[in-house]
């Protein structure tokens, strides 16, 4: 019998029935690894994985207190998308954790090492959210499909910038989800998150230094700090970290990529937004490309994407208010 940790008040009763049929699913896919060969080492994945079911009522708990407008949305995009939770099989543990969507499937890799602020055990926690994080982003990205697909079928847009528009929200994406997970490990494991530093990259933006403080994805939290300071309401927050955390909180809303298109279509900014996206797509490739996966070409173009987008953004940047709408 599943008893939650933390009290959910009136989602108790379909929190606690979730997590009952969530364990009951992965502990089966997990015998089906372990007879299949996938597992090796199968009680230490075992432990680590019945910690990541753990830690998936914690970070239901960390957004139900700090994001409780917000909570619906996320505790059905988690029950309708998350129905299994899996480690990575032996042979695939060379990447931190994978969502499939399509098969209601999360997987952890239970092999990581530690840094230089995390344990591995508080890494793998870090990923369990970020992949956590994917879920709720998607209802959004969706729209960010819808309105792409909208804009070819209209001739507005060809294929290729469609495409880059879905990139550079998908750089958001991934931006905003570490930016949280980061933000609830560091909660729950106790200990201040570090504060912003200068990195270097060797084949990122000429090797240029750039600020983060992310454990992965560096390289894409100033440019998604950028774009945040462009939307009113975050435009006047000259802390960096202030201004992305405003920008992940708004992401935890279906309505994020709606309540952006409304405030640059209300501004008249639309040539702007079509830039500023575009250019933070081709960054999202870049940032593929450095690990393999995408054409070098836009590894080594990188600096100049982020000139051009510190251009626009600079521009743009808004300072202020929200519109009296709802829409913080």
């Amino acid at each position: 019998m599943y008893e939650l940790k933390y009290d959910f008040k009136q989602y108790n009763r379909v929190i606690k029935t979730y997590m009952k049929m969530l364990i009951n699913n992965s502990m089966n896919n997990f015998q089906q690894q372990i007879r299949s060969g996938q597992v090796i080492n199968d009680e230490y994945d075992a432990d680590v994985l019945a910690g990541c079911i753990q830690n998936l009522e914690e970070y239901l708990y960390y957004t139900y207190t700090n994001s409780p407008e917000n909570f619906n949305h996320i505790i059905n995009s988690t029950i309708n998308n998350v129905r299994t939770i899996s480690v990575l099989p032996t042979n695939r543990r060379g990447i931190y954790g994978e969502t499939q969507i399509e098969n209601k499937l999360i997987f952890i890799n239970p092999d990581l090492s530690s840094s230089e602020h995390l344990t591995g055990q508080e890494r793998t926690r870090l990923y369990m959210a970020h992949e956590l994080g994917h879920i709720i982003n998607n209802e959004w990205m969706k729209k960010v499909v819808e309105y792409a697909n909208r804009q070819m079928r209209q001739g507005s847009l060809t294929k290729e910038h469609a495409q880059l528009i879905y990139d550079g929200f998908s750089m958001l994406d991934e931006a905003t989800t570490q930016n949280r997970a980061e933000d609830f490990v560091y909660t729950f494991s106790g200990k201040n998150r570090p504060k912003l530093a200068y990195y270097r990259n060797g084949r990122m933006f000429n090797s240029e230094p750039y600020k983060s403080n992310f454990d992965y994805y560096s390289e894409l939290q100033e440019p998604a700090t950028m774009f945040a300071r462009t939307l009113r309401g975050i435009g006047k927050q000259n802390d960096d970290l202030r201004a992305l955390n405003m920008l992940s909180e708004r992401a935890l809303s279906p309505i994020f990529f709606s309540n952006i298109l409304n405030e640059y279509t209300k501004d008249g900014q639309m040539p702007a937004f079509i830039s500023e996206v575009q250019y933070m797509g081709l960054l999202k490739r870049a940032s593929y490309a450095n690990f393999g996966y995408e054409d070098i070409s836009y590894l080594q173009n990188s600096m100049s994407y982020l000139q051009r987008l510190r251009n626009v953004t600079t521009q743009m940047r808004d300072y202020r208010e929200p519109f009296d709408d709802g829409y913080r």
